[in-house]
């Protein structure tokens, strides 16, 4: 069977062009992994889940103890370890292994990606981070406006709004919890003064229902997000994907690992290995749309080049945590009712040359305490302790970094077929010294030596192996309409295109570029 387009992969980026091309014969490939049902439904917060289940080891624990990795094994998200959201990284090991001695990225094979486990922030682009990009922020900002209406983004008009651009369509801003409400009444008595430092503070804007959209209900602040999945007040790409599965002119076939591609007369012949039967199966489409995600992307156009000494750029936002704490919330109740991702957004900007630094602040209400348990100085007892009466008055401040192409960050294809990432490792201080210092001013404290530094990988923001060019001149480069140069059907959507990766969250504008070139493609295919 022939379709006119087949898109591969069903995160945001596959989702997105579907979407705009959901009047077309289209063939969704994917290896579509999905969350097991959980034993009982969670619909009160953990406290009381904790008064009122016999056993919540199954949900907060899992069977092989997955949520207290971090107590024995390197740094891993606490919203990727929780037992059913195991999903998002499942059996990626096997399907795509990546050998690298200094990037501890992961990839995943799941229905949605990894918007089954985002930190759901949602900014769009200007035109100061979209410098290196053939495209401005007025060629997204029609499809950002479409997006805002089928995610469902609440925010508000603040002091970031020159920042994150146009508030059309938003929902109203999520509850602040005690500790973040704190801060920004803080900080709005002394904003004249904190703006001087180059720092802004305001509501973030977050993918999150805080009114109904269709059947999808208000989030509930039971906070359980690193515990429960498919959460339908916080957008999943698989939301859209089920609504588009329903239309006969689109088909989704999971189960299938997407290896390579070859052009024909005709289109394109996509090889997929069947995971469940290990049988490569062919599939053809007059154009094919790689969203497989930055690195599954790259890979597949290695192999279908054949080609095992390229060297891709690799580009990722790198990651500082600074712990601050509120000494007057020490040994407060801790709160029942809150969202565990991000409370506040804060943004560094104050030499125009530099490009800004964005972070988000949180609490870590909503994890388990044994992920704080290695991070005081005390005896095990004493750190127990600590942590009981410490954590109302903790929050954490995580700042991303922007990236750009640098020879010594690199993916490859290894002979043997398997990928091949080194990152060199960014130097760290000066901003993080920066903040600490005015959050003093606001009466929230830290220390330099408090801070800490995941390795590269850990934002799994990854971007940049086939970046846009206005003028792409290696086979390795797309066009301005994510054509990749060389090839006549071959299309990138996902943010293996971005020639830039700012520090703000980029879903928002993956999902919209890959409109955007879907867009393009739908005139074509009607042409």
């Amino acid at each position: 069977m022939s379709f006119e387009v087949i898109i591969v992969g069903s995160g945001p980026a596959g989702v997105s062009a579907a979407l705009e091309l959901r009047d077309r014969n289209i063939l969704i490939l994917d290896v579509g992994f999905r969350a097991p049902k959980l034993p009982y439904e969670l619909k009160q917060n953990l406290y009381d889940l904790k008064k009122n289940t016999a056993d919540l080891s199954p949900v907060l624990l899992g069977e092989k103890f997955e949520s207290l990795d971090n107590l024995v094994s390197p740094f891993i998200s606490p919203k990727l370890k929780g037992p059913f959201l195991k999903l998002v990284t499942r059996d990626w090991r096997q399907l795509s292994p990546i050998n690298s001695s200094d990037f501890e990225g992961l990839l995943s094979f799941a229905e949605g990606g990894l918007s089954n486990a985002w930190g759901s922030g949602v900014y769009r682009y200007n035109d100061r981070e979209l410098k290196d990009f053939p495209i401005k922020a007025i060629d997204l900002n029609p499809f950002y406006d479409r997006l805002t209406s089928e995610i469902g983004i609440s925010g508000c008009d603040d002091e970031l709004t020159p920042f994150f651009g146009s508030t059309q369509g938003l929902l109203p801003p999520i509850e602040l919890d005690r500790l973040s409400s704190d801060l920004f009444t803080r900080y709005s008595r002394k904003k004249r003064l904190i703006s001087q430092e180059g720092i802004y503070i305001g509501k973030p804007r977050v993918a999150l229902l805080t009114e109904a959209l269709g059947e999808r209900q208000p989030y509930d602040y039971h906070g359980l997000e690193f515990f429960k999945p498919n959460d339908p007040a916080i957008y999943n790409a698989s939301y859209t994907l089920r609504k588009l599965e329903k239309q006969p002119n689109i088909t989704y076939r999971s189960g299938f690992l997407v290896q390579r591609y070859e052009e024909t007369s005709e289109g394109v012949k996509v090889s997929a290995r069947n995971i469940n039967t290990n049988i490569t199966e062919e599939f053809f489409a007059r154009k094919l749309v790689l969203a497989a995600g930055t690195i599954s992307t790259s890979k597949i156009v290695l192999s279908s080049h054949n080609d095992y000494s390229t060297r891709l750029p690799l580009l990722d936002n790198a990651i500082a945590f600074i712990p601050l704490v509120a000494p007057r919330f020490i040994g407060a109740s801790q709160e029942k009712r809150f969202f565990s991702g991000v409370q506040l957004n804060v943004v560094y900007s104050k030499d125009e040359v530099d490009a800004p630094i964005q972070g988000s602040f949180y609490g870590p209400a909503g994890i388990l305490r044994s992920d704080l348990l290695m991070d005081f100085p005390l005896s095990l007892k004493g750190n127990l302790t600590a942590v009981k009466y410490v954590t109302p008055a903790l929050g954490v401040l995580q700042l991303f970094y922007p990236d750009a192409a640098n020879a010594n960050n690199y993916l490859k294809l290894s002979s043997n077929g398997d990928l091949e990432i080194r990152y060199q490792r960014k130097a760290f201080g000066a901003i993080e010294k920066h903040f600490i210092s005015t959050f003093r001013q606001l009466s929230f404290f830290s220390l330099p030596a408090l801070c800490k530094y995941p390795a590269p990988g850990n934002s799994y923001h990854y971007a940049g192996s086939l970046p846009m060019k206005t003028q792409p001149q290696t086979r390795y480069e797309a066009s301005v309409n994510g054509l990749l140069f060389g090839t006549k059907h071959v299309y990138v959507v996902d943010a293996a295109n971005f020639p830039l990766l700012p520090s703000k969250n980029h879903t928002f504008t993956i999902m919209a570029n890959s409109m955007r070139i879907a867009h393009h493609l739908r005139r074509e295919l009607e042409s």
